[in-house]
């Protein structure tokens, strides 16, 4: 059975999937419409990288206090 990975590290391949949305975005002679849906999605998966880093800072902070290290 593989290991679960950590916050961090589902946040920092969260962060690549925005990245790759960001890099996938036409340029030229595009609908204003489909760069703002695609950069909104983009946003979306950004957003969702940021809770997954938070949940991280969470968990150290609770692990840390649990063993008196704050």
């Amino acid at each position: 059975m593989a290991a679960v990975p950590s916050y961090r590290e589902l946040a920092g391949r969260t962060l690549g999937q925005a990245a790759e949305h960001l890099n996938g975005i036409p340029n030229g002679n595009v609908a204003s419409a489909e760069i703002t849906a695609r950069a909104t999605h983009a946003q979306a998966v950004a957003t969702v990288a940021i809770a997954q880093a938070l949940l991280e800072i969470g968990d150290i902070l609770r692990e840390r206090l649990n063993r008196g290290g704050v």
